[in-house]
C-alpha cells in the first residue's frame, strides 16, 4: 500500500476512535456509509436485544417473516425517504378527526397528533409514562402514514450519536430534498426562559439557549411548510390561549445548538443508556442524557416540549429514543419488557387543570389518553411484539 494511503487510513481511524472515546472499540460495518461508526461494546447490547426477540416470535400474528424493521434514515434509500416525505405531506392535506371545538388551530391529520401532545404534556413527560405513550403515539403516525397516505415503509429514526459532533452531516439535516431540511435562517436572539404552563407551581421555566438559527427552515422538503398550532411554553403565557389551541399559521423554524449534541448525544452515552442497570436508572439516564438534549439540538418548534410534533423530524427523534429503550428491554425481555418508574405527572407536581390526578407514582394498569377516544392501559404501549404491533429496530 503507498503510504499516502496508508496515512489516509491511520488518520482516519484515529478520528473515528477519538470521537468515539469511552465508548469501545470501533465495530467496523462494511455497509456504513458517513458519520461515526457503532462501538463494539453498544453492537452487543444491539444484537442480544434483535437476538432475543427474534427468539421470543412465535407462530401468531407476530412472527420472524413479518417483523416490521425500523431503521436509521441514513440507511433507507432515496425512494423511502421520498415516499416517507410525500405521506407527510399527504396526512398535512388531510382534514383533522378530532373534534375542532377542542383545538380551533387545527387544520389538517398531523394536527390530531400535535393537540393530543400537547393535550398530555404535562403527564408524560418525567413521568412514569413517558416511554409506553410515546412508543403508541410513534405506532399511531406510522399506522396513519401506511394505512390513510400509503406509505410502503416504516418508522425510521434519527441515528443521533452516528452525527453528534455534526448533525447536518446526516441526511436527516442535510437540506437536500431527500431530507428533513436543515437549520433556520438566522435571526438575531439571545437565550430565554420559557414558562411551562398548567403545571399548579407558579411559572415553572425551562431554559432555552440561543441556536445558529431561529427563523424559517430555508431548503428541504418543508421549507414552504405552514404549522397552525403552539407555541405553548413562551415567554409569556396568554391565558386565552394558554395551550395554543387558537389558529396561528407560521412556517416551520430550527434553532440548532451544537452544544446540545457534540459531546453529548455521543456513542458513550447511548453505551450508557442501553447499559442501565435499573428501569429508574434507566429513564433518569434517558431524560438527562438525551431527551431533553435532542429536542434542545433541534430547536424552533421542535423544542416546544407540547407542540413539538410540529416539526416532523420529531417522529425521527422520538424513533431513537425508542430504539433505546428497546434495545434495553431486549437484554431481559421477562424482566424488563414490563417494567415502569416514575410519577404520574411532570416531575409528580400537582397540574392545575387537572385536580383529580393523584401526583403518585404510575402502575402499568394505568390507563393513557392516547387521543381521538383510545384510552389503553399503560402496560400495552411497553411490548414491542404484542398487541398489535410488531416491530424491531435494526
Amino acid at each position: 500500500m503507498p503510504l499516502f494511503g496508508g496515512l489516509i487510513i491511520l488518520w482516519a481511524c484515529a478520528a473515528w476512535m477519538s470521537q468515539s472515546a469511552l465508548a469501545g472499540p470501533i465495530w467496523w460495518n462494511p455497509h456504513h456509509v458517513g458519520g461515526i461508526p457503532m462501538p463494539s461494546d453498544f453492537r452487543k447490547f444491539q444484537l442480544t436485544y434483535q437476538k432475543n426477540i427474534r427468539r421470543s416470535l412465535g407462530a401468531g400474528n407476530c412472527t420472524n417473516s413479518n417483523i416490521a424493521v425500523r431503521k436509521s434514515w441514513d440507511e433507507i434509500d432515496n425512494a423511502t425517504r421520498v415516499d416517507y416525505i410525500r405521506a407527510v405531506h399527504c396526512l398535512a392535506a388531510k382534514p383533522p378527526l378530532m373534534d375542532m371545538r377542542l383545538a380551533p388551530g387545527a387544520v389538517n391529520r398531523l394536527d390530531d397528533f400535535t393537540y393530543i401532545h400537547i393535550n398530555q404534556t404535562n403527564f408524560i413527560h418525567q413521568s412514569g409514562y413517558l416511554l409506553p405513550w410515546h412508543r403508541l403515539f410513534l405506532w399511531q403516525i406510522e399506522k396513519a402514514l401506511r394505512e390513510e397516505c400509503g406509505y410502503k415503509g416504516y418508522l425510521p429514526y434519527w441515528d443521533v450519536p452516528r452525527f453528534s459532533e455534526d448533525q447536518t452531516k446526516s441526511k436527516v439535516f442535510d437540506g437536500s430534498m431527500t431530507s428533513f431540511g436543515g437549520n433556520g435562517a438566522f435571526v438575531p436572539h439571545g437565550p430565554r426562559r420559557v414558562i411551562l404552563p398548567g403545571l399548579a407551581v407558579r411559572n415553572f421555566t425551562l431554559p432555552k439557549p440561543a441556536g445558529t438559527g431561529g427563523g424559517c427552515i430555508t431548503d428541504g422538503p418543508f421549507q414552504n411548510f405552514t404549522i397552525s398550532m403552539g407555541p405553548v411554553a413562551k415567554v409569556i403565557i396568554d391565558p386565552e390561549n394558554k395551550f395554543g389551541y387558537k389558529p396561528n399559521p407560521r412556517c416551520l423554524s430550527r434553532d440548532f445548538f451544537d452544544g446540545a449534541s457534540k459531546g453529548v448525544m455521543n456513542w458513550a452515552n447511548a453505551t450508557t443508556i442501553v447499559a442501565s442497570n435499573t428501569m429508574k436508572e434507566l429513564r433518569n439516564n434517558i431524560e438527562h442524557l438525551w431527551h431533553l438534549n435532542s429536542h434542545t439540538f433541534v430547536g424552533g418548534e421542535a423544542a416546544d416540549p407540547f407542540s413539538t410534533p410540529n416539526d416532523p423530524v420529531f417522529y425521527l427523534l422520538h424513533a431513537q429514543i425508542d430504539r433505546l429503550w428497546a434495545i434495553w428491554q431486549g437484554q431481559d425481555l421477562e424482566q424488563r419488557t414490563y417494567a415502569i418508574d416514575g410519577n404520574r405527572t411532570f416531575l409528580g407536581l400537582a397540574m392545575d387543570y387537572a385536580p383529580d390526578v393523584p401526583p403518585s407514582l404510575a402502575t402499568i394498569e394505568d390507563p393513557m389518553d392516547m387521543g381521538l377516544g383510545w384510552h389503553p392501559k399503560t402496560k400495552e404501549g411497553m411490548p414491542m411484539t404484542e398487541n398489535g404491533r410488531c416491530f424491531i429496530y435494526d
